[in-house]
């Protein structure tokens, strides 16, 4: 299956230039599975420090924001990471 992965603001900038990918993953694939990704090929740092949690991100899937990495992604999702809104 084919996800797009969005990544903006700070997780962006983690990455550099390229801030959009359409990546395959397996059928049955979580969102462990696309950060595991994230991790192996395209950014070490961003990956391990939202599975460690020493990096916080919201995270959305097709619009909303989802807070658990076992949700179940679907072929043509849309994944945004970016950084939380702050209050102040």
């Amino acid at each position: 299956m084919k996800v797009t992965l969005v990544l903006l603001a700070r997780a962006g900038d983690l990455v550099g230039k390229r801030r959009v990918y359409v990546i395959d993953l397996p059928d049955g694939a979580t969102l462990y599975d696309l950060i595991l990704f994230i991790r192996e090929s395209i950014s070490r740092r961003l990956g391990e420090g939202i599975l460690s949690g020493r990096l916080i991100f919201a995270i959305y899937v097709n619009g909303t924001q989802v807070s658990s990495l076992n949700t179940r992604l679907r072929d043509e999702d849309r994944v945004v990471v970016t950084t939380p809104e702050m209050g102040g």
